[in-house]
């Protein structure tokens, strides 16, 4: 009875474990948030020691190695001047950081295959990874504090990777509240903004062109997540499944020693109330005379 609990127990828990690692849900803007200040953190610390003007590649945590992230430090009057060059982004000349601070950092995301876990638009689909450009002060005795951008000539661009050009793709801008704002690219995988955020490409949900690379990547994150799901929820029922065997062996094993024990016990047993205590049957003592010892005379 005991085994048969056991197991129902051992299958709901793989079930439940199952279904989690499948399942996927949708992420609000406040988790993509928590990972623009993870790697805002890490990109500092990165530039310790580092030297100013040059573009460092940010480590990320293992949970987040899908992720790619570049990070350069430099004055605000460089960034006036010369602009900053990044992976997939380019702030033009001309643009100066609000407040204006001594120093800034400027950083480079870019989700990858990460991107549909935290961004999403209903009625479209991702048809590139989603870019991050962020600011941050860098002066010294700073807190780090994000800054906007102001843009006094051409805008911001930021460069993706599509497959083929579609008139229906889009450009949107996540917001900070989680809000999307639409607008047309202005060339071929490429679009412009005259503020910081995180961008992407987007196409009319069943379009056929332009989002194959997003929709790729998507599934096979899906696959590794079940594999990996899967496989962990195997150890687990085994592990579980081997400890219920070996304490189900121990407690037949006690019961042997026990019975054996009681077979071979030279005196009785008898239960009084819940124990178990020996007893003997009653023998009167036969009597018998002494040696060198007279009859008693009659």
């Amino acid at each position: 009875m005991e085994l048969r609990r056991g197991g129902c127990v051992l299958l709901a828990l793989f079930l439940s474990i199952f279904s989690s690692s499948c399942g996927r849900t949708s992420s609000d803007a406040s988790a993509s948030r928590s990972v623009d200040y993870l790697i805002r953190d890490r990109a500092f610390r990165e530039l310790v020691r580092r030297r100013t003007g040059v573009v460092y590649r940010v480590p990320l945590p293992a949970n987040l190695s899908a992720m790619e992230a570049l990070v350069l430090r430099m004055r605000s009057g460089s960034l006036w001047r010369r602009g900053a060059n990044l992976s997939a982004s380019h702030i033009p000349p001309g643009t100066l950081a609000v407040p204006h601070v001594k120093r800034v950092v400027v950083v480079d995301q870019n989700w990858r295959g990460m991107s549909a876990s935290y961004f999403g638009v209903p009625g479209y689909e991702l048809a590139a990874p989603v870019i991050g450009v962020f600011l941050y002060d860098a002066s010294d005795n700073a807190s780090s504090a994000e800054l906007d951008l102001r843009v006094t000539g051409d805008p911001v661009s930021i460069r993706f990777p599509v497959a083929a050009p579609d008139s229906s793709m889009r450009c949107a801008r996540f917001e900070r509240d989680g809000s999307v704002h639409l607008q047309t690219p202005a060339s071929v995988g490429q679009c412009t903004a005259r503020s910081t955020g995180h961008f992407t490409i987007i196409v009319p949900s069943g379009s056929s062109s332009g989002h194959a690379p997003a929709r790729k990547e998507k599934k096979w994150r899906v696959l590794a997540m079940e594999i990996v799901g899967g496989m962990f929820a195997l150890a687990v029922v085994v592990l579980m499944g081997m400890g219920i065997r070996r304490l189900a062996k121990k407690k037949r094993t006690m019961k042997q020693i026990v019975r054996h024990a009681e077979e071979n016990d030279a005196l009785g047993a008898a239960c009084v109330g819940k124990s178990r205590m020996p007893s003997a049957t009653m023998t009167r003592t036969q009597p018998r005379m002494e040696e060198n010892e007279d009859a008693p005379m009659t």
